[in-house]
């Protein structure tokens, strides 16, 4: 016997069966027992005349009455099971598979599914690390990517179609053929995977392949590329390649800015005259692009910032970090055209203004309208602002280095000189971002450090900013205790990684035992422990590859 829940009311059946009661049960009983007993008072009181005339009646009533309470509760009737039947049932026409249709993307393609009437699809693919791909619509027409396919061999996709009421699906396997990986692409070799810690994703890197040969391509984390797209169609420097919010890719060369999609379209092109792009760009949150430029017709370069608007492909701002910065300081390179060297730009949606890494100077960070608010570097050497040097002095905007105190460093590591046991300026940085909670971190190569001899070693760095002080304090690091086996002079990157908290870096020219390599790692955060470790064999020459930057990402986008 047990008591089941009946509805909102409060209202309780009890069932009958079963060998024993539990608490409840027998409190149910009980209620059972007062409830039949208080019944046969009444009748034997009120209608005692009644059933005497009719003996039979009292028997009936109180089994019509005892009936109604060892009444069992229907469930509702459950769903039908989905049938399975023939696909061809289903569809409207044969399943369409075309890879490669822009001939960019050797392991990418589409398949077009047409159904009878409103369906849901399901694709899924074969191997360690399957592509799945689920629709979340109802549809009758079905067009989708095929992404993630294993290279060189026959790939198994099944595709299952589930009509819109759910009762009915069907399935079909296709077998899907890739060509092999062109010799020119690394050997990956994973050294660490720790599955359970490792940020959601699979990882790009940007890969230069020596002069006028640059390409993105994805790997799983088993080192197995799934994914590239071949621009040999573009001669010169194609670096860095951005995942826009539409899942499209952001990409420049010289004067023109592209968007392609996941199949290597072409979906957008702009025109920057007067402009030429280098080493960095980025989408707003008002889908604006920011793209550091050269600017044509000055005798200086890679110092000026702009603002594309995506709708009209105009330049609607302009940053010229000429007239903010000292462009006479030459203490860690002499370079008169090219002595800012920009490398990476960062919004700050906070206050709209931009954290800005240079190679030669440091990092720094402008307001909106081009104010200079301060400056993470070395203070050796600054001077006054502007193209002729007749601008404001730069030397007060400067961050002062202090301890886990707050109190300042001596003047030695302040200039640069040397370092503290607790802090070092940048050298040489690239990738400078703001994490979630405000702090600066970058990539520092330990080039030229303390204005001597390279480092030998790489750091991942962050840096806690208090524009109200003027004061900078080093709060995190990972990487100095390997040495020369992650070294890399230039380029590299660093990325927060957000559904876990760890830190993802990557050291892209390592001139390393066995050959020249890149190693893409993550670090728990703070512990700096290996979460994941991807050592990547270069291929072509003794200095033609590298890698620009690298990204943890979902393989669909978003």
């Amino acid at each position: 016997m047990k008591w089941v829940e009946m509805g909102g009311n409060g209202w309780k059946w009890m069932e009958m069966g079963g060998n024993g009661l539990e608490p409840a049960d027998r409190i149910g009983a009980a209620r059972y027992f007062l409830i039949s007993t208080y019944i046969q008072l009444f009748l034997s009181r009120h209608i005692r005349q009644f059933t005497l005339k009719r003996p039979f009646f009292l028997p009936l009533l109180l089994l019509l009455l005892t009936g109604s309470f060892g009444c069992r509760k229907e469930e509702p009737p459950g769903l039908p099971e989905p049938r399975e039947v023939s696909i061809d049932s289903l569809l409207s026409e044969p399943i369409r598979i075309e890879m490669n249709p822009y001939g960019l993307t050797p392991l990418a393609g589409r398949a077009t599914i047409r159904t009878k009437g409103a369906a849901r699809l399901e694709v899924r693919g074969d191997g360690q690390y399957p592509m799945l791909l689920v629709s979340d619509s109802l549809s009758i027409v079905h067009e989708v990517l095929l992404l993630g396919l294993y290279p060189g061999r026959e790939n198994a996709l099944r595709f299952k179609v589930t009509e819109h009421e759910g009762n009915r699906f069907g399935e079909e396997a296709l077998l899907v053929s890739t060509p092999p990986l062109p010799a020119y692409l690394p050997d990956i070799e994973i050294v660490e995977k720790d599955e359970g810690r490792m940020e959601p994703g699979w990882n790009l890197i940007e890969l230069g392949l020596g002069p006028g040969h640059f390409l993105p391509l994805i790997f799983d984390p088993s080192g197995q590329i799934r994914w590239y797209m071949e621009i040999d169609f573009i001669k010169g420097g194609v670096a860095p390649f951005k995942r826009l919010r539409n899942g499209h890719w952001l990409w420049a060369n010289g004067q023109t800015v592209f968007e392609h999609d996941m199949l290597g379209r072409e979906v957008n092109r702009w025109e920057v005259p007067g402009y030429a792009q280098h080493h960095d760009l980025a989408e707003k949150p008002d889908g604006n692009l920011l793209l550091c430029v050269t600017k044509e017709g000055l005798d200086t370069g890679l110092d000026h910032i702009i603002e594309l608007n995506r709708q009209s492909g105009q330049a609607v701002r302009e940053w010229d970090l000429r007239q903010v910065l000292d462009v006479d300081r030459f203490d860690l390179f002499r370079h008169s055209y090219d002595w800012l060297h920009v490398n990476s730009v960062w919004f700050d949606e906070a206050d709209q203004g931009l954290v800005v890494s240079a190679r030669y100077q440091g990092i720094f960070k402008v307001s909106r309208d081009n104010r200079l608010e301060w400056i993470l570097a070395p203070h050796q050497g600054w001077g006054a602002a502007g193209p002729d040097g007749l601008g404001a002095s730069t030397a007060g905007y400067l961050l002062t280095a202090v301890d886990a105190t707050g109190t300042p460093y001596n003047q030695a590591v302040q200039q640069g000189a040397e370092d503290a046991p607790a802090f070092s300026w940048p050298w040489g940085q690239h990738a400078a971002m703001i994490l979630p909670g405000g702090n600066i971190f970058c990539f520092d190569n330990g080039w030229k450090k303390n204005f001597g001899e390279n480092a030998g070693y790489i750091r991942a760095v962050e840096y806690r900013v208090d524009p109200e002080e003027m004061q900078v304090k080093q709060t995190w690091e990972y990487g100095k205790a390997r040495g020369a086996e992650i070294y890399s002079h230039n380029v590299c990157d660093v990325d927060y990684l957000e559904v876990s908290g760890n830190r993802l870096l990557c050291s892209g020219n390592i001139d390393g035992a066995g050959g020249r390599q890149g190693r893409l790692i993550e670090v728990s955060f703070p512990e700096g422990e290996v979460i994941f470790e991807a050592l990547i064999r270069y291929r072509n020459g003794p200095v033609d590859d590298i890698i620009y930057r690298a990204e943890r990402l979902p393989l669909y986008p978003e």
